[in-house]
């Protein structure tokens, strides 16, 4: 299933969004603000889906900020967010709003600990890796490989990730290995979506382009 994904701001009392770039893990505005009306004509009415709505508040500033979670409200749509989730506590805060899931970077977990703590909270939490030229990010800045990264995340229990490919730098080799190893993996670039031959994935994330639409 494609998921369609949204980078959302919340900025002088209202809630804007954009396409995005990245600045290492850091997701920038790329181009013009729309109004939260125009992801209506994005989605199917015909069937209500999820939607991912990236949380720039939260992840340029890291650390959880409620502004978005407080004042989103997507009709037709079961609302998935990826914030900046540090600690269960966060992540209790982050479900007070009308998400049904909650998608993290993993290197915002402060530990392997905390992030056992939150699976202990919630099984609709997904740790998101972030791909940076290629390489999966650690804590502290740290890389490593990807594959890496997913099978610690598998040992301690997380069935369902995501890899943000936030510069378009994970190579069709790498997708079909993920896919092959990983297939509950979601796949999420930073624009247009993760069509390799050979790399199948249960769901996939895509931006919603305001330029030419999914």
């Amino acid at each position: 299933m494609d998921i369609p994904a949204v980078f959302a701001r919340h900025r002088d009392s209202a809630i804007t969004l954009s396409e995005a770039r990245f600045r290492r893990t850091v997701p920038v505005a790329d181009g013009p603000s729309h109004p939260l009306s125009d992801v209506a004509g994005k989605l199917d009415h015909e069937k209500r889906m999820p939607m991912v709505v990236v949380d720039m508040n939260s992840l340029s500033q890291r650390y959880f900020c409620e502004k978005i979670m407080k004042h989103l409200r997507v009709r037709g749509a079961y609302l998935w967010m990826m914030t900046y989730i540090e600690t269960a506590d966060d992540l209790f805060d982050a479900f007070n709003g009308n998400a049904e899931c909650i998608i993290s970077p993993y290197h915002a977990s402060l530990s392997d600990s905390d992030l056992m703590d939150i699976l202990d909270v919630s099984d609709s939490f997904v740790p998101a890796v972030y791909a940076v030229s290629g390489m999966g990010v650690r804590r502290k800045g740290r890389r490593a490989e990807i594959e890496d990264i997913l099978g610690d995340l598998r040992d301690m229990g997380f069935y369902k990730t995501c890899v943000m490919d936030t510069d378009l730098s994970v190579s069709e080799e790498k997708w079909r290995y993920i896919a092959d190893e990983y297939p509950s993996a979601m796949p999420f670039p930073v624009r247009g979506r993760i069509d390799v031959p050979g790399a199948e994935f249960a769901d996939r994330i895509v931006p919603v382009s305001f330029r030419s639409g999914l």
